[in-house]
């Protein structure tokens, strides 16, 4: 296996560029508040940075029913924002009438990636997720309270006890998404299933972005490569042709019926087994299924017709295919229905 640590590191400006994580919380007298922004805080208090974060679905979704969720996703100007909302214990005075001190904190992680290399947000919030809540889920509320008290005017000696050891708890927070992003991108890159297309697709675009990824190399170049074509060297940079294990062939508007059919090619070389369909629609906040449906064996090559309801005044849908048993997203789509040919 290659060691990481004798290559280049991940530093600022490349993490920058591959993914942003945010912690927010609800601050019942503020609303959606940032306790932290990795790898940089700069962009907390900018409102048009912030606009895509705040308006995440995510938050009017109430906890019991995303919890059911893997993750809540926003695809805004070439990024997609996967969120995640979790309750966690609080001993803090509340600002609005009818809270008690032991009403819980809502807490929601997003990570924003670009759509480019959108496949790597599934596991990487749910990774951010488990261990900030294994670690900070009974010590949030005391970096929500320090956060609060450095509104005070006057600062007395509590208020500053209170300030310190939430910074402590907030630099320890940061310490730990910092730790978990660099490590989650090292892993990519030190696998040995070069084979791997979710590998591929990482080192790829870890090479564009110029972060050494030549431990992974071979004596004789890249011949640890399979023969899946990931990018072409002939196109400009950022640009990206990436080879996905689907393939929406065509999709028709059936105007009689009122229905959406969407044809899928599963375009490797293997049976895929263990697969599961769903496509929903948002509105007013909320994602609705209208598709869910099972497929024990998708053979290699093969063409499958999916047919969905279309809903009145509802023309954008999410299309979305995942394994079954892990519930990894393998594929997603959104179809916008303006933008078809109808027939």
């Amino acid at each position: 296996m290659a060691d990481w640590n004798n290559s280049k590191p991940l530093d600022k400006k490349h993490i920058e560029e591959l993914c942003v994580v945010y912690v927010m919380y609800f601050d019942e007298a503020r609303g959606h508040v940032p306790l932290l922004i990795y790898p940089d805080d700069k962009y907390k208090d900018n409102k048009k940075y912030m606009r895509p974060i705040k308006y995440h679905s995510i938050w009017f979704l109430p906890v019991e029913e995303q919890e059911a969720l893997d993750h809540v996703d926003l695809e805004y100007k070439g990024f997609i924002f996967f969120g995640k909302k979790f309750l966690t214990k609080s001993k803090r005075k509340k600002r609005r009438a009818g809270l008690q001190e032991e009403t819980p904190e809502t807490i929601v992680i997003i990570v924003s990636l670009q759509n480019d290399i959108e496949i790597f947000g599934h596991d990487l919030i749910r990774e951010l997720t488990v261990k900030i809540r294994e670690k900070f889920e009974d010590k949030l509320f005391e970096v929500i309270e320090s956060e609060i008290a450095k509104e005070e005017v006057i600062k007395t000696a509590k208020v500053k006890k209170i300030i310190e050891h939430g910074t402590k708890i907030h630099d320890e927070l940061r310490e730990l998404v910092s730790q978990i992003i660099t490590d989650y991108f090292s892993d990519v890159v030190k696998q040995t299933d070069i084979k791997s297309i979710n590998q591929q697709k990482a080192i790829s675009y870890l090479a564009l972005k110029g972060i050494d990824v030549t431990q992974i190399f071979g004596p004789q170049g890249i011949q640890g490569f399979s023969n899946i074509k990931i990018f072409d060297p002939t196109k400009k940079k950022g640009e990206f042709n990436f080879k996905n294990q689907f393939e929406i062939m065509q999709i028709n508007v059936i105007e009689d019926s009122q229905e959406l059919e969407i044809m899928v090619k599963n375009t490797t070389e293997k049976e895929i087994n263990n697969a599961k369909v769903n496509i929903t629609h948002v509105k007013d906040y909320f994602e609705k299924e209208i598709l869910n449906q099972e497929i024990d064996f998708w053979f290699a090559k093969e063409e499958l017709l999916f047919i969905s309801p279309i809903i009145p005044h509802i023309n954008e849908y999410l299309f979305f295919i995942k394994n079954k048993e892990n519930k990894k997203n393998l594929f997603s789509k959104k179809i916008d229905l303006n933008l078809l040919d109808k027939n």
